[in-house]
């Protein structure tokens, strides 16, 4: 099965609701973290014009990866320069660690 890894930089402040949209929609999993950076927006209201962002990763099957990128969009898009971005990023290899483990051993 081919995999897909969607990236998403968005508002810190529409992460609750990312979160609830790729709920219902059965996204099983996402990882989120903080991250700061200078894109097409620049916070001018800090030293060094960064913006503090979250970041959601999404690991899921070529098929479902249209889905959660406009479900993505949708929850966040304001059309603003703040909006975020969305990056889909082929997968070479996908493995849960548990299931391969059993294998090694």
């Amino acid at each position: 099965m081919k995999y897909r890894r969607i990236v998403a930089i968005i508002p810190s402040d529409e992460l609750d609701h990312v979160e609830e949209e790729l709920s219902a929609i059965g996204v099983p999993g996402m990882t989120v973290g903080k991250v700061s950076g200078i894109g097409e927006y620049r916070n001018y209201y800090t030293k060094d014009m960064m913006s503090e962002c979250r970041r959601v990763d999404v690991f899921t099957e070529v098929a479902r990866t249209r889905e959660i990128v406009n479900t993505i969009a949708m929850a966040v898009g304001k059309n603003m320069k703040t909006d975020g971005i969305i990056a889909v990023l082929p997968v070479e290899e996908f493995i849960h660690i548990r299931e391969y483990c059993k294998d090694l051993v």
